[in-house]
């Protein structure tokens, strides 16, 4: 099996070409992602002329899955009953109201306790347990990185967390630069150092082919169910 990547109406679409006779076609969560899986030997020309039959179609699924992430995003309003995401535990939201225009939140036993001003938006306690988010993230990742670092045999000049709408992690290779999303707190501690071993790997093999599975399947051998979970799970709101 080979990987490749290429542009298409302004999109980047996911190539696999396996030994098969007919080629298939699908929009993946939790970002919309376009994958093709073709034939070996069949042109690139026929390929594109698939995509376009089939664009429309590419086009509603896509819009189908960003709405109903969308959506999700609305139904959680931050007020005391919701739940919220730490570490694969979800812990029983308190709200309280701020006596002052600051506003704070913090994990205590089984509650994360919101306090901010009655007036406080939607999206404004939003950010403020995106706060937690990233305090928890801020203590985890100096702990976790070195371990990953000697597994994978490489070494990050720096480590930067990112709240990313579509992608848990990012590798710059040139700056050794590696990315990770804000939400990952939100998930198992496994989905955190799963993200981290494939963007470090990222520094020996640029591309998610052949051999770059093959290193991911030593550093990590659980990482493909690690990734489909997470990626059932996906929420970046």
């Amino acid at each position: 099996m080979t990987e490749e990547i290429f542009p298409f109406a302004g999109q980047v679409i996911y190539l696999k070409r396996k030994r098969i006779k007919n080629m298939y076609l699908r929009v993946q969560k939790p970002a919309g992602r376009i994958e093709v899986t073709a034939p070996l030997r069949m042109k690139r020309e026929r390929i594109t002329d698939f995509l376009r039959q089939h664009w429309q179609w590419v086009e509603k699924k896509q819009q189908a899955i960003w709405e109903k992430a969308e959506q999700k995003k609305l139904t959680r309003q931050y007020q005391t009953g919701d739940k919220v995401p730490l570490w694969g535990v979800y812990y029983d939201l308190v709200v309280r109201d701020s006596a002052s225009r600051r506003a704070s939140v913090v994990c205590k036993d089984s509650r994360i306790i919101l306090t901010v001003p009655a007036y406080a938006t939607v999206e404004q306690r939003r950010e403020i347990v995106n706060g937690l988010y990233r305090r928890q993230l801020e203590q985890a990742i100096p702990k976790l990185l070195p371990r990953c670092e000697a597994v994978v045999g490489k070494k990050a000049a720096e480590c930067r967390i990112r709240n990313m709408k579509t992608r848990w992690g990012t590798c710059n290779i040139l700056k050794a630069r590696v990315w990770l999303n804000l939400q990952l707190a939100k998930y198992k501690p496994e989905a955190l150092e799963y993200v981290m071993l494939h963007e470090l790997t990222h520094l020996w093999v640029h591309n998610h082919g052949p051999a770059f599975k093959a290193r991911m399947d030593k550093v990590c051998p659980d990482w493909r169910r690690i990734r489909q979970e997470l990626n059932q799970l996906a929420d970046f709101a």
